[in-house]
């Protein structure tokens, strides 16, 4: 059994680059035109042949452990060609690439939209602040009359002012009160939210308004905790996003209900 090992001048734990080297080297000093000797032709014949065999890693491996076991016989399976010469086995599978943005890429492009919103939601909520810090103004005024409306579910009492402010009363509100009482309208200065009105002797004659002050309170203090978050950018990106996504449909509601 010729040793492939010793015709290329490498030894058996040699690497792969280091066989190729050795090929090219061989090949260069054999070659025809540079070595006139007539026995280069059949040592270049044999340098083929071991770098055919040492150059393959399945075939070396099979003749690496033909030397190890000299008196066993290993047979290398091979698979057949294909009838169609212009067919090509297919590789490993690879996944077709994604359509479209990923989700990262995603939140990079909406963030800075995010970010200005959150500004403008900043905005509004100091707005709301000054204006409930602000005194409030006392609009006078007087009943004019009381009416009662069939609102589909049953019955309302509503109040008409003499300015013409008609605002729907529960039964226990108006007990006392009637038409040619005094009544005092309680707003801001800025945005004219109604926060009670005022009957005499300062009575409450009603105080529950389905208002950024009262009811829906709870709108501005989520507006105004996210867009902190957004706009100083506290915590990870993709929660801003979503606070981002909240904070915007959260402050359309909030500015709808300031007009």
């Amino acid at each position: 059994m010729k040793d492939y090992y010793r015709i290329l001048g490498v030894s058996p734990t040699a690497h792969a680059s280091d066989i190729k080297r050795a090929y090219r080297r061989l090949v260069q000093q054999l070659h025809p035109d540079i070595n006139p000797d007539p026995q280069a032709t059949e040592l270049i014949k044999e340098v083929n042949e071991a770098y055919d065999v040492l150059g393959d890693p399945v075939k070396r491996s099979a003749y690496d452990y033909t030397l190890q076991h000299p008196f066993s016989t290993i047979v290398v399976a091979e698979t057949p060609p294909h009838r169609d010469r212009a067919y090509r086995r297919r590789g490993a599978y690879k996944p077709p690439p994604p359509k479209g943005p990923t989700h990262n890429e995603m939140i990079e492009w909406v963030m800075p939209y995010l970010i200005n919103i959150a500004r403008v939601g900043l905005g509004v909520c100091l707005i709301l602040l000054i204006d409930i810090m602000l005194p409030a103004k006392r609009n006078e005024d007087t009943i004019r009359h009381f009416y009662v409306s069939d609102t589909g579910r049953g019955n309302a009492t509503i109040m008409v002012s003499e300015s013409g402010r008609e605002l729907k009363l529960r039964r226990e509100d108006f007990v006392g009160t009637h038409a040619g009482d005094p009544i005092i309208f309680v707003e801001t200065r800025l945005l004219k939210e109604l926060l009670r009105v005022e009957g005499a002797g300062g009575r409450i004659i009603l105080n529950d308004f389905a208002s950024l002050y009262d009811n829906f309170l709870f709108l501005p203090l989520i507006v105004g905790c996210c867009s902190l978050m957004i706009a100083f950018k506290i915590g990870a990106a993709e929660l801003r996003f979503n606070l981002g996504i909240v904070n915007t449909f959260v402050l359309i509601f909030t500015i709808i209900l300031m007009f």
